[in-house]
């Protein structure tokens, strides 16, 4: 049953899901730090009181919160593909799992890759609205392009292993035709 279990896995699905769900996670991340704007981005001395602190400390709680929800997104479009293509249900789970995990922990390597992946919003004022939503609109479609253009999708289905079907039992031959 397990040797069952573990040979229904996608090596292909659970990577490039995982990879889908990390954009899905930081594009709501970026696009959900736009929530009360004024006071992340604008006010210079926000740190001086216990009240700003603790406002800011409930901002960024609710922007991971929202990170949380586009994680879910992409498990729910990533169990909807394994579902219309018959893959394996349980590849959508342990990436929406093992995700979930890491980002909890703070696992997921942002502070590596944002520099990568917040250049597209340089062609406006860093911090700006518009770099925000930039950043977070490109993170948003790469994340889609993983999750349901045709071609990752037919690669991501080359890797799974089918089952043979038993060949149809062919009709008996009509001894007299005529």
């Amino acid at each position: 049953m397990i040797k069952s279990f573990f040979s229904k896995l996608n090596t292909r699905q659970l990577i490039i899901h995982f990879i889908a769900s990390w954009f899905f996670i930081y594009a709501f991340d970026t696009l959900f730090s736009l929530w009360d704007y004024s006071f992340q981005y604008q006010s210079s001395t926000y740190l001086l009181s216990i009240t700003a602190q603790q406002r800011y400390n409930t901002d960024i709680m609710i922007i991971t919160r929202f990170g949380i929800l586009g994680l879910i997104i992409a498990y729910i479009i990533s169990w909807w593909i394994s579902a219309k293509r018959n893959w394996f249900w349980a590849n959508a789970v342990i990436v929406f799992l093992v995700a979930f995990f890491l980002a909890g922990e703070d696992y997921l390597g942002w502070g590596m890759f944002k520099e990568i992946f917040m250049v597209p919003g340089k062609i406006f004022d860093t911090n700006s609205r518009a770099y925000l939503i930039t950043n977070g609109l490109v993170m948003l479609a790469i994340g889609s392009f993983l999750l349901l253009k045709k071609q990752v999708i037919n690669y991501i289905d080359n890797g799974v292993k089918h089952k043979k079907k038993a060949p149809a039992a062919r009709a008996p031959k009509a001894a007299n035709a005529k």
